[in-house]
């Protein structure tokens, strides 16, 4: 086997290793950037605060919990 083959293999595997980024850091930078977002479009009365409170921490706790990297 030679290098350039050994080096390709080990930066696929270390690509592989590395985590799943969730839909909100891709999409807004980090969750917290989402959810000032959102709670700007909420007092904007956008978005209604009743519903997307509950849908935020729903979020959230997939978040903390890394339900992304499991998908």
């Amino acid at each position: 086997m030679s290098l350039r083959t050994l080096q390709r293999r080990v930066a696929k595997i270390e690509k592989a290793r590395q985590p799943i980024r969730s839909p909100f850091v891709i999409m807004y930078g980090s969750f917290e950037a989402f959810v000032d977002l959102t709670y700007a479009d909420i007092r904007a009365g956008k978005l209604d605060d009743r519903d997307m409170l509950d849908i935020i921490e729903a979020l959230r706790r997939w978040e903390v919990q890394g339900v992304w990297a499991m998908a």
